[in-house]
């Protein structure tokens, strides 16, 4: 299907709930709970964009360029037409080999989901995380994960078992996050991505001092997990201090210690 510039982004990336996002504390607890594998990428801090193999570029919700096009600008940044058909080539390749090795005689679209780096930060003027120091600069863009349309009777390839499934009219969109294979993959067709830091059970994950001291230390922003069998994303981060954040804080506290009274 042709696109346009302005159009609805028809495959958006899902927000990813974290351990302090108001109202998802019961899914939390579910994946503490299952403790199954998770793979964990540094979360880069920037302007989530989208590409197709169909010559689309959009931002989190609308199409904002074409394949082609001599610059494409974006929350003060501009991309130029060398790095815009670079990243093009680079997809079209990453394409050709899936669909050799994995999806044989099978017509899909691919997108690569990434963050766009600014010239400070998502929230701030400011470089607060060191992009410059190392060598992160703006303009640039990180995948952190694709999107294959596949016709309806198509499954995701095994390989990419920690994907899910977003439906789209006939066509099934599949979301990969990061995983070994894809870093593997995306290393192979040289598009640059945050790899796979660790995998691991999630309380063994969230036990990882070194992990929370990255974040408080402004090393990273923060981690995106994501379960190896496609349980889904979460995300750790700091936490605004805000007042909503200090009292829904203070409820888990409270909701805590009746249950450690009643056991």
């Amino acid at each position: 299907m042709a696109r346009a510039v302005g159009a609805k982004n028809p495959y958006l990336w899902p927000k990813i709930n974290g351990f302090h996002t108001q109202g998802a504390l019961d899914q939390a607890l579910r994946h503490l709970k299952n403790d199954k594998i998770w793979y964990v990428t540094e979360k880069i801090d920037g302007s989530n964009i989208c590409l197709s193999t169909q010559g689309w570029i959009a931002s989190r919700n609308n199409i904002i360029g074409m394949r082609g096009m001599e610059t494409c600008k974006f929350q003060g940044v501009e991309i130029k037409k060398t790095d815009i058909e670079r990243l093009f080539y680079q997809m079209d390749n990453l394409k050709a080999k899936l669909k050799l090795v994995h999806l044989d005689n099978v017509e899909f679209e691919l997108l690569l989901y990434g963050e766009l780096i600014l010239r400070g930060t998502g929230s701030s003027a400011q470089d607060l995380y060191n992009y410059r120091k190392k060598n992160r600069n703006p303009g640039d863009f990180y995948c952190f994960g694709i999107g294959l349309v596949l016709p309806e009777n198509v499954s995701l390839p095994r390989i990419f078992k920690n994907g899910t499934l977003n439906k789209e009219g006939k066509q099934n969109c599949f979301l990969v996050p990061m995983s070994i294979h894809l870093s593997q993959l995306l290393t192979e067709f040289d598009i640059a991505h945050p790899p796979v830091i660790v995998s691991g059970r999630l309380c063994d994950i969230l036990d990882d001092e070194k992990l929370v001291a990255d974040i408080v230390g402004k090393e990273v922003e923060g981690y995106v997990l994501n379960g190896i069998e496609g349980e889904g994303l979460l995300k750790i981060k700091c936490i605004e201090n805000t007042l909503d954040n200090v009292q829904y804080r203070e409820r888990i506290v409270k909701v805590i210690k009746i249950i450690e009274k009643l056991n």
